[in-house]
């Protein structure tokens, strides 16, 4: 090292960095309101879908997906755990928010008693697959309950999101404050104008 100079490190470094609000888009099937939990006591924030937020990452955060058009009455309470963030070019952060879609298919296992698992990953530009932009529909892959879905998508990219889609109901009397989340907050993001047509 020459004389002068100076070697940095930070612990953050390629990880997530500490107060990052993650721009996170939840899609339901053909609409409805998704209602997240800011901070502790749990604060309801209500957003018709598509839904813009930024979560903080490090914190798990409780939803509530209601009004969907192919389920009347029906609500649900997912988690999200946001365990990584993006790194886009700043000042255009709400240009890159990680996508989280729930399908009628999910929302159908989830009502019949099963508990649907995501990790939502950032592929290694290495191993992805060459995909035209224009209506990019999000690649799935499902793997068997006993392989380690976590390890999968470690292997395959970067994780950014577990969403977890199950039951699961508040109580209605003495609600566990646990059941909102970890008491991350919740920042409203605006979505940016939309791309100029030529």
């Amino acid at each position: 090292m020459p004389p002068g100079a100076a070697a940095y490190w930070t612990p953050f470094q390629g990880k997530a960095t500490p107060g990052w609000f993650q721009p996170v888009r939840f899609e339901l099937p053909s609409g409805g309101n998704v209602t997240l939990y800011d901070a502790s006591p749990a604060q309801p924030v209500p957003l018709a879908a598509p839904a813009l937020a930024g979560l903080l990452v490090g914190h798990v955060y409780r939803l509530r997906l209601s009004d969907m058009p192919e389920f009347p009455g029906v609500e649900l309470y997912p988690t999200v755990e946001v365990l990584d963030r993006l790194h886009p070019p700043p000042g255009r952060e709400a240009e890159f928010p990680v996508p989280v879609p729930f399908t009628p298919d999910e929302v159908e296992q989830a009502l019949s008693g099963g508990l649907v698992t995501k990790v939502i990953y950032l592929e290694q530009p290495q191993i992805a697959i060459a995909r035209d932009a224009n209506g990019l529909v999000l690649p799935v892959q499902t793997v068997s309950p006993q392989v380690n879905l976590l390890s999968v998508a470690d292997q395959l990219g970067r994780p950014l999101l577990i969403v977890r889609l199950g039951g699961r109901l508040p109580e209605a009397r003495n609600p566990d404050p646990a059941f909102w989340g970890t008491g991350g907050p919740v920042r409203i993001v605006t979505p940016p104008p939309p791309a100029e047509q030529p």
